[in-house]
């Protein structure tokens, strides 16, 4: 009587068991808020691809992906601790640290380690080498031309800047300007601001300045350091994660707009079509390249310091490693 009751009982615990489990699936989750820089855009397809793809839930991840609005405010808002996971630049990152004196985020991956920063000018406008820009007008907002850059370009390759007429420019009409030759040249990102003015007019080949010795370290993977003391794991299954949305947009770059048009119908699906095809090209520098995504070398990030440092004000003493830690994306 005993034997057969067990038997009768013992499939219906079973199921209830396993009922549970399904029941509760978020158990198994580790919630993770991820903000990225800005709204998103095609360097967040990968991101995007692994929520879609389900490999941060293979993971045994449950992350929310929130629009940001700047590499600063994304760094405020994980040293708040209001999210988990973010999107900065790792130049800004550095700017911040050193500005605050507080040594509490690092980033732990590089997603765009060329910077896409150029000069960008019209067709026959004879600027095809640094030393051309000498006698010409440069058209920036006053933000743009104070971060230091474009004068760190300038010494880097010899160019006189007092031999450059700087023509101000606020609320984004620099590429007006140029349209209208009412400057030679600007300085923007490759793509997509070259990309804009070539859809209106041809231009030169933009001179990117990671080609001539001026490059700052853009997007990276940023948490704060006490959350990466408790949550390592959850850190490296959401780089792993991420490897794989890497290589799913790259196979996949219509599925990985569909994807990201489904998360932000809002969004301009040519522009993020364009920026899906051309962010891979600065994923990697010279010393990163044949790496795994979003490996980063120490002599790019000891380069990021020293520009900033030099040309952008920056004090100081900041070191590679307290910015800085590898040690969490998957061996390469």
């Amino acid at each position: 009587m005993g034997l057969r009751m067990m038997r009768f009982i013992a499939p219906l615990l079973g199921c209830a068991a396993l009922s549970v489990l399904a029941a509760c699936p978020s158990l198994a989750q580790d919630k993770v808020k991820v903000r990225l820089a800005w709204v998103a855009g095609g360097v967040d397809a990968p991101i995007f691809m692994a929520a879609s793809k389900g490999y941060f839930k293979d993971a045994g991840l449950d992350v929310d992906i929130v629009d940001g609005n700047g590499s600063t405010g994304t760094i405020q808002a994980i040293g708040s601790g209001d999210f988990d996971i973010g999107i900065a630049g790792l130049g800004a990152l550095a700017q911040a640290q050193q500005g605050s004196g507080a040594d509490t985020i690092i980033a732990v991956a590089g997603l765009l380690q060329k910077d896409p920063t150029a000069i960008i000018s019209l067709k026959g406008s004879g600027i095809t080498k640094p030393k051309d820009l000498e006698g010409k007008r440069l058209g920036t907002d006053a933000g743009n031309f104070e971060d230091g850059m474009i004068k760190a370009f300038a010494e880097a390759n010899g160019v006189d800047m007092g031999k450059i007429e700087v023509v101000m420019i606020n609320g984004g009409g620099d590429r007006v300007a140029l349209l209208k030759r009412d400057v030679d040249f600007i300085n923007g990102w490759a793509n997509p601001d070259g990309d804009k003015v070539a859809a209106q007019a041809p231009i030169e080949p933009p001179m990117l300045f990671a080609d001539y010795g001026v490059n700052i370290l853009g997007s990276s993977v940023i948490v704060r350091k006490d959350y990466l003391s408790t949550h390592a794991e959850t850190v490296k299954s959401f780089l792993v994660a991420l490897q794989k949305g890497k290589a799913a947009a790259a196979a996949d770059p219509d599925g990985a707009l569909k994807v990201l048009m489904e998360a932000r119908p809002d969004s301009d699906e040519e522009g993020i079509r364009g920026e899906i095809a051309t962010m891979p090209k600065y994923e990697h520098t010279a010393a990163s390249e044949g790496k795994a995504y979003g490996w980063i070398a120490k002599e790019d990030v000891d380069l990021t310091i020293s520009l900033l440092e030099k040309y952008s004000g920056m004090k100081p003493g900041l070191t590679s490693d307290k910015i800085y830690d590898g040690s969490y994306l998957p061996a390469n």
